[in-house]
């Protein structure tokens, strides 16, 4: 829709009347499946990043959906608002940008206002708490999603780096505290697709997190689960480098003290 806009970046103040869908709905919140699992939290600076964005004057379309696509809590919160707002097929990935244009301002303001920020916890590597780094290791797995779609003509890059952020959906329960009923806490992706369908999340992209391919009942999702479940590997791979690579630079300064 707007990929051929090269000159200026879109303006949601400028757009079409036709392109703001006027909700009949009297309430937003609570979004669909706050009864089994908490709403997820956002990074402090998205939030706020998201806020300033929202409250500018000719709001930026690009700016919003790259803030929103690049944390896991406020993506999770917008197909939420979008399971309760759109009339798409549940079946159907909807891009995140056609999301925001379709919802509109007052929507995600109300979105951000209603959205917590990730809590400070115990500091662990690089000075980064648990939530930080399991935010930080989404976003890398979608970016390496992205990368390994844009190979292929099959998949839609944005469609890749969505399922990519949350492929391990199922694992919040476990960096949040929070409880999973019903579910063996072992089974975290199994716990991802009750999510994801408590949700109200498109059924592609549930079956995706799911990660069982008997799951996936189209070549779609399948095809999907096979490019996340290979940036998943090498974003593993990466954070193990990395790793390696901090011990062993302490280790040299240890020496030269």
């Amino acid at each position: 829709m707007f990929a051929n806009q090269t000159n200026s970046k879109p303006q949601l103040a400028l757009a079409p009347a036709t392109c703001l869908v006027e909700i009949r709905r009297t309430s937003t919140f609570p979004p669909p499946g706050e009864s089994k699992f908490p709403s997820p939290p956002a990074l402090p600076s998205a939030l706020l990043r998201l806020e300033c964005s929202l409250s500018a004057f000719g709001a930026d379309l690009q700016d919003i959906t790259d803030i929103i696509r690049s944390d896991i809590g406020l993506t999770t919160q917008l197909l939420r608002l979008a399971a309760r707002e759109m009339e798409e097929s549940p079946g159907q990935v909807v891009p995140i940008g056609d999301i925001v244009v379709h919802v509109g301002l007052e929507k995600l303001k109300a979105l951000v206002a209603q959205t917590r920020a990730l809590p400070d916890d115990v500091t662990g590597a690089a000075g980064l708490s648990t939530g930080e780094r399991f935010w930080m290791h989404s976003r890398l797995i979608a970016l390496l999603a992205e990368e390994i779609a844009d190979r292929s003509s099959e998949i839609r890059i944005a469609d890749a780096h969505m399922a990519g952020l949350l492929c391990h959906l199922g694992d919040l329960p476990l960096v949040m505290g929070w409880a999973a009923p019903g579910a063996d806490a072992r089974d975290c992706r199994q716990i991802g697709y009750r999510m994801a369908n408590a949700w109200g999340f498109p059924r592609v992209l549930a079956e995706v997190i799911s990660g069982d391919r008997g799951v996936c009942l189209t070549h779609e999702s399948r095809t999907l689960l096979d490019i996340v479940t290979s940036a998943d590997t090498w974003a593993s791979r990466l954070k193990s480098l990395a790793v390696r690579e901090s011990e062993r630079r302490a280790s040299t300064i240890h020496l030269v003290d």
